[in-house]
């Protein structure tokens, strides 16, 4: 069994300013909300065994903002396979990681990407979940049986 835990981006800049997508960065907003995150992370004993994100500006922000205020997470790798990537493709990635030994995977990541991937692995083609900003996702997957099974998820907002 392998563990998944999912971590939408924070808040970022709008998409309407002239600026690319891809250098979108956090807002004051979106630090506080990755903050909330660590905190929450840290009450509750949540420590990601890997670390992996989208090489997108906002998504980095918001796995440094983790680890910098998380004690024991490890630093982020980016992984460009998070940016767009096919959720089939997705999926072949992260049972490559399981297969390794990986089975506490954090991943920081998109919408709706995120949705496609977490459905998927829970036997949707069809996206069953929406991943809200700054929220976590965690699944059980078990790639050899082809089975997930939602284990939580906690909106930011909820995250005291």
């Amino acid at each position: 069994m392998t563990i998944l835990t999912f971590l939408r981006h924070a808040t970022a800049q709008d998409r309407q300013l002239p600026i690319p997508d891809a250098s979108r960065q956090l807002i004051g907003k979106g630090k506080h909300q990755a903050q909330r995150v660590a905190g929450f992370c840290s009450k509750h004993g949540l420590v990601p065994g890997y670390l992996l994100c989208s090489p997108l500006v906002r998504a980095l922000e918001t796995a440094q903002l983790l680890q910098h205020n998380l004690q024991g997470c490890p630093q982020p790798q980016t992984v460009g396979w998070l940016t767009g990537a096919e959720p089939e493709s997705m999926v072949t990635e992260l049972e490559k990681l399981a297969i390794s030994g990986q089975d506490d995977i954090w991943l920081v990541g998109h919408e709706p990407d995120f949705s496609e991937v977490i459905s998927l692995l829970l036997g949707s083609r069809k996206p069953i979940v929406k991943a809200k900003k700054a929220s976590l996702i965690r699944l059980e997957v078990d790639f050899q049986e082809g089975k997930g099974q939602l284990l939580w998820s906690i909106p930011n907002t909820l995250m005291k």
